[in-house]
């Protein structure tokens, strides 16, 4: 291994040590608190991003009395969206139709199921045979509900690989157990609690009648039709925590805590029963999140060491009430301890050093359900940072400026990775965060 490298994981394994494996086992702790008294009895920790707090909750939930189970579901967007879409019909268009990092005619397609082959038919039957690989704005990838809505042929495929997914996809569900006669519930990152509400929406169409309750580290927003007592969010929720907001990153926060495992693609019929299909391919940042998720568990036993005698995941803390750390009242050294950490997590996440920059922006990430994946912190020009700053972005999101944004799914670690005016362009990308989520937070009040 070259030195560089092996500086890297340095900075990964201590950045794992002082800050990650805190921060996912408090909230490990307040989620088996918070199910506890919710009077759940078993919580489905979701793959992959849901990896490193279901081997926490293992360790931690030994000590719970009556204990709370913890099992680990193999799924992902793709597998569970897939085959709803013969349950929604063509209103599947709005979740097929997303923006994101480097969108293209042909990563949408494939978002309905439709392999190569039938992407490109389809493309050739709407006329844009030719902008299959091209890059598209969030204006453009808006624009394309309309044509899609309208194109037959993306449809018949999309209802052909739907209904042919939904046996399996139920078929594993059930042997997973979620459609016993309880209320169970999820634990996942965040953001959008979509994959709860699909869940949901799978197992109630086969006859289980009972309720799903969510538990996330963050949550943009909530479904619109959803019953909001049954989405929880530990770090900020879609009201508040403007501040916490603007100083974080989900897909960072997705990096760190990913299985070094394929994204499940579907599932399939054996004679020991329904198994999960994965992806082929070589498995990334393997090395770097094996530091991340032995650091965790490290930190579950210690937490469990020091209370002999004493159920862990029980107590309940003075003042919480299942809030987040920051928030508890309660002082003392381990407090102050605490709010070192988190502050440290907030810099880790907004204002990175450069060995951190470099470290984590290295990592590969996947913004999209079936992308290849890219560099989580590409480094950037000195122009295309600019293109990102506030009012250059507005207007190529609204159209005003006739540009393609190269966007970084971690902005300030490209920032600090690429040099230059760092802290003025960390500036207009707080900015930009600020309005944003202040924006997102009018709407929701006022819906």
């Amino acid at each position: 291994m070259e030195q560089t490298d092996q500086t890297y994981l340095e900075t990964i394994e201590q950045s794992a040590e002082q800050i990650l494996a805190p921060v996912l086992v408090e909230f490990v702790e307040w989620i088996l608190r918070s199910a506890g008294r919710h009077g759940i009895r078993r919580i489905y920790f979701l793959a992959r991003d849901g990896y490193p707090m279901y081997r926490a909750a293992e360790i931690l939930s030994a000590g719970m009395s009556p204990r709370i189970e913890c099992r680990y579901l193999r799924c992902s967007r793709y597998s569970l969206r897939v085959p709803s879409f013969c349950l929604l019909g063509r209103a599947a268009v709005d979740q097929i139709c997303l923006g994101g990092i480097d969108v293209t005619l042909r990563k949408v397609l494939k978002r309905g199921g439709l392999t190569e082959q039938e992407a490109e038919e389809t493309a050739r039957a709407m006329g844009r045979e030719e902008e299959l690989d091209r890059i598209l704005s969030y204006r453009q990838v808006r624009s394309l509900r309309g044509v899609l809505a309208r194109t037959e042929l993306f449809w018949e495929y999309v209802s052909l690989h739907a209904k042919k997914a939904y046996d399996g996809t139920v078929g594993y569900l059930r042997s997973q157990g979620l459609f016993e006669n309880m209320d169970y519930a999820v634990a996942d990152s965040g953001w959008t609690g979509s994959i709860q509400r699909t869940l949901s929406m799978l197992v109630s169409s086969a006859g289980y009648q009972g309720q799903i309750t969510g538990y996330y580290f963050g949550l943009w927003h909530i479904p619109a039709d959803a019953e909001k007592g049954e989405y929880h969010a530990y770090y900020f929720g879609p009201l508040g925590k403007i501040r916490r907001k603007a100083s974080f990153s989900n897909s960072l926060f997705e990096c760190i805590c990913s299985e070094p495992a394929g994204m499940t693609t579907g599932y399939r019929r054996t004679a020991e029963g329904y198994v999960p299909e994965e992806e082929p391919g070589r498995i990334e940042n393997q090395e770097a999140l094996e530091l991340i998720h032995q650091a965790v568990i490290r930190r579950a036993e210690q937490e469990v060491r020091r209370r002999p005698g004493e159920p862990a995941l029980l107590r309940e803390a003075r003042g919480s009430r299942g809030k987040p750390a920051e928030d508890r009242e309660k002082k003392g050294r381990q407090t102050r301890a605490q709010k070192r950490t988190w502050k440290k997590f907030r810099q880790l996440m907004g204002r990175p050093d450069r060995a951190q920059a470099e470290a984590f922006g290295r990592m590969k990430f996947t913004d999209d359900v079936l992308d290849a994946g890219h560099l989580l912190a590409p480094q950037l020009t000195e122009q295309e940072i600019r293109q990102n700053h506030f009012a250059a972005k507005i207007m190529a999101m609204t159209g005003v400026r006739k540009t393609t944004v190269r966007e970084s799914a971690w902005m300030e670690g490209s920032i600090v990775r690429s040099g230059g005016a760092v802290r003025w362009h960390l500036l207009q990308n707080r900015i930009y965060k600020y309005l944003l989520y202040i924006k997102k937070d009018i709407l929701e009040r006022i819906k």
